[in-house]
């Protein structure tokens, strides 16, 4: 486990913080009607919420939790923290003047272009300074653990769908009249996803995973960490491959496109069996709240991949593509960053407020921060409705999209309370919270090392 008195992230707590709002923004924009099936995904004010999932949501998660864990999967510290602040607040600014962008667009706006421009300076220099960070944190320390490398190809995906998005928004902003660049905007869409949902989220959560499951499993190493690597440089390297044919043959370039998209099968397929000989070799017999919460996040990740697969070669309808993409954004990367939050949140909680009073007076227990029946209940509704909706978007059924993602906002409200009140330590017995002791702040690490050294569960 993470030791007792192990440095904190001053700022992971203000990154989920503001992830998590960006994701309640994105479905109750999805729960009050911005978009249903019936509806073009391409629209603006489809892309608004599209991009507070994949930047606002998964990103600054993603990125929270680097800052975190990459000292812990390198053995090393990052070379500095001034940036985390700075960079957040660079991010969100950013991604507020690209949903604005959107806005713009969608009413017809002759500022649309000026805030397009502005946004793909701002958003892109944000989130590739703190980029920066983590990888020369991770490249130094990449010999330390197999999933340095995994991270660090998520890491190079991130620059090109940002260098991809920004090409977009420099575009859309009438900037430039090429042809060529125009013609290639239009066929690059599919990459700037791929590399995006695939390369930046996929590969980065199954490194961070391949540290943090065997830790909180208290069971060895997953083993298929070079295959992966292989196999996921091979899936990356041919979509860049094919990128970059599009310019010349796009014909070509979208044959590369479907067949890198099917490479995309051989990293998840060994990632899969990795963990479930990891379930089954744990030392920690009876599994916590965020193992159970994210099994289905595993089982639909197995379901999605190879779905988009037969999709891609049966040449399937537009609507079939766009429910395996929600079970593949909600099902597997969200429902598995909420189920991990409930875990990590209370962890960092727990590490700052009783770390320093280890072995000097009791301390509550970790499971103690965080209400597990009610969680697993609200994590229960969560994935049910994210079934239900991708369901209703394969049948073209308004209606019945619109109550599931309601169900889907309130369950993600709920467990996001259920966060705070961890945090806040809500859960806890007063009298352990008595002098001397200092609350967390809700979302800064002010105790930035413990002083005491051993295990938070």
């Amino acid at each position: 486990m993470m030791p007792v008195g192990a440095t904190l992230s001053r700022w992971t707590m203000s990154y989920f913080g503001a992830a998590l709002f960006f994701l309640l923004l994105a479905e109750g924009l999805l729960a009050a009607g911005a978009w249903a099936p019936s509806s073009n995904v391409a629209e603006p004010h489809a892309l608004i919420i599209v991009h507070c999932i994949t930047i606002g949501w998964l990103g600054l998660l993603m990125i929270g939790a680097l800052l975190q864990f990459t000292p812990v999967l390198t053995g090393l510290s990052l070379p500095t923290g001034r940036l985390d602040l700075p960079c957040l607040a660079g991010s969100v600014a950013g991604l507020g003047l690209l949903l604005f962008g959107f806005h713009l667009i969608d009413t017809g706006s002759e500022a649309a272009g000026p805030v397009m421009v502005a946004a793909s300076s701002v958003l892109p220099a944000s989130l590739l300074s703190i980029g920066f960070v983590l990888l020369s944190g991770l490249w130094r320390g990449r010999a330390a653990h197999a999933a340095s490398p995994l991270v660090m190809i998520g890491m190079a995906c991130l620059a090109v769908t940002l260098a991809l998005g920004a090409l977009f928004a420099v575009t859309v902003s009438g900037l430039t009249e090429a042809t060529g660049i125009i013609a290639f905007v239009a066929n690059a869409v599919p990459f700037h996803a791929s590399f995006g949902l695939a390369g930046w989220m996929s590969f980065a959560a199954i490194g961070v995973s391949y540290k943090l499951l065997p830790m909180f499993l208290l069971s060895d190493d997953m083993k298929r960490a070079p295959f992966i690597r292989a196999t996921g440089l091979l899936a990356a390297g041919t979509l860049a491959v094919a990128m970059v044919s599009t310019i010349f043959a796009p014909v070509l370039g979208q044959r590369l496109f479907l067949f890198g998209s099917l490479l995309f099968q051989l990293p998840v397929a060994p990632y899969l069996a990795d963990l479930f000989s990891t379930y089954r070799a744990r030392r920690r017999k009876s599994l916590e709240l965020n193992m159970v919460g994210s099994l289905p996040a595993f089982v639909l990740l197995g379901l999605s991949v190879p779905m988009l697969a037969i999709a891609l070669a049966s040449d399937a309808a537009p609507e079939v593509f766009t429910a395996i993409g929600y079970l593949f954004v909600f099902g597997w990367l969200t429902g598995f960053g909420l189920s991990q939050l409930l875990k990590i949140v209370p962890f960092l909680t727990w590490i700052e407020a009783f770390g320093p009073l280890l072995g000097r007076r009791p301390t509550p227990r970790l499971a103690e921060l965080i209400n597990g029946r009610r969680a697993t209940a609200w994590l229960c509704i969560f994935y049910l409705a994210v079934v239900a909706a991708a369901a209703a978007i394969t049948l073209g059924s308004d209606a019945a999209f619109h109550l599931a993602t309601i169900a889907q906002t309130f369950s993600t409200a709920a467990l996001t309370i259920e966060l705070a009140l961890a945090r806040t330590l809500a859960n806890v017995d007063p009298a352990a919270k008595s002098a001397p002791f200092q609350p967390p702040a809700l979302f800064s690490a002010a105790n930035h090392r413990g002083n005491a050294h051993g295990s938070a569960s």
